[in-house]
């Protein structure tokens, strides 16, 4: 199955979303992106750069730090596997890919999605969009 099968049958599955996107933080590209119109494509596109800050910024990684200082996190763990950002109407769910730690994969979704069920079904499609890859 390619990517963008992987992607396209993950939106299906993935209540309201509207785009998804398989992001290679090394180096900043987005690799693949399904969307159901060319906004939510593009958004997709400027969003690719933001990730890995948003997963390897200071910020992020002093937070980290604390918490495997306390002893809540794995000191092997290359980070957060998860973030999940409301902004502007919409829901943005941006997965570590356990395969390969420097992948992310984006869902943008309605904000009228279930959180709860989106975030289930997101990490659902996770092994296959990675496998895709």
């Amino acid at each position: 199955m390619s990517i963008e099968t992987a992607l396209k049958a993950a939106m299906e599955t993935i209540p309201d979303c509207i785009a998804a996107g398989y992001v290679d933080m090394g180096t900043g590209m987005l690799l693949s992106v399904q969307g159901e119109d060319p906004e939510c494509e593009a958004a997709l596109g400027n969003l690719a750069i933001a990730v890995a800050n948003l997963f390897q910024g200071r910020g992020v990684q002093a937070f980290e730090e604390m918490l495997r200082a306390a002893g809540a996190q794995d000191p092997e763990s290359p980070g957060f596997g998860e973030i999940a950002v409301f902004s502007n109407g919409r829901l943005h769910v941006f997965l570590r890919t356990p395969q390969y730690p420097d992948h992310v994969v984006c869902y943008i979704c309605r904000d009228s999605a279930n959180l709860g069920l989106a975030l289930t079904k997101s990490h659902l499609s996770l092994g296959p969009v990675a496998a895709a890859v």
